[in-house]
C-alpha cells in the first residue's frame, strides 16, 4: 500500500510515518518501487498501532523503537520487569497529574470567591 493509504489506515499523518520511518521504527515494512514509491505491508498497520497503543501508554518513541527491535528476543521476564517500570512511571505520572488538579481545584474555588 502507498503511504496514503496507510495514513488513512491508521489515521497518521504523512509526515508522521514518514518520521517514524526515519527513525527506524516502520524497519522492513517498506519497500521502494520501480518509481521510488514508499510501499507498506501490511504489518506497517499493525506497526503504526503498536507505536500508538506505546505512545498512550508513555513509552517514548526510543523506548518504542527498543521493544520493536528487541522484543522477541527478551525473555519472558525481562518483558514483565519493563512492563512493570513503564507502570510504576504511569502511577508517578497519575499522582502528579492528581496533585496538580487539586492544586488548580483550589485555585479555582479562591477565584470564584474573590469579588
Amino acid at each position: 500500500m502507498l503511504i496514503s493509504e496507510l495514513s488513512q489506515k491508521t489515521g497518521a499523518s504523512k509526515d508522521t510515518i514518514r518520521f517514524y520511518e526515519k527513525v527506524g521504527l516502520l524497519g522492513a515494512t517498506i519497500v521502494r518501487g520501480e518509481n521510488n514509491y514508499r510501499h507498506y505491508d501490511n504489518e506497517a498497520v499493525d506497526r503504526m498501532a503498536f507505536i500508538r497503543q506505546g505512545k498512550a501508554l508513555g513509552f517514548t518513541l526510543s523506548e518504542i523503537k527498543k521493544a520493536i527491535d528487541e522484543w522477541n528476543t527478551l525473555s519472558p521476564r525481562e518483558k514483565i520487569q519493563i512492563t512493570r517500570s513503564k507502570l510504576e512511571e504511569v502511577d508517578e505520572k497519575i499522582k502528579q497529574l492528581q496533585a496538580e488538579k487539586s492544586h488548580l481545584t483550589k485555585k479555582l474555588k479562591r477565584l470564584k470567591n474573590t469579588p
